[in-house]
């Protein structure tokens, strides 16, 4: 659910969460008891969680100046299969 927020006639502020279909655009004011208005303001981006939120800020600072690649994406970055010395190893089973 989003959390909007509403202003009253004597300029109270205050937050109220609200169905999305709700389509209320005033609610009574906790303070003073009169009618508030809805506001409009930017979502709470903060609130994602950190993956997405990292995914957000790498789109928004790349749009202006994309990241300039030396090499092809993938290549190279895989990790060298790990080795042992262990001689029961040797008999097990190999893809």
């Amino acid at each position: 659910m989003p959390l909007y927020e509403f202003r009253c006639e004597n300029s109270h502020l205050h937050e109220l969460m609200m169905p999305l279909a709700a389509a209320d655009r005033s609610a009574a004011c906790p303070e003073c008891g009169s009618s508030a208005s809805r506001l409009i303001s930017s979502p709470a981006l903060s609130r994602l969680g950190s993956q997405r939120a990292r995914l957000i800020e790498s789109t928004a600072s790349s749009a202006q100046a994309p990241t300039v690649v030396d090499h092809v994406p993938g290549a190279g970055s895989a990790r060298p299969a790990r080795t042992t010395h262990d001689p029961r190893h040797a008999r097990l089973p190999r893809p």
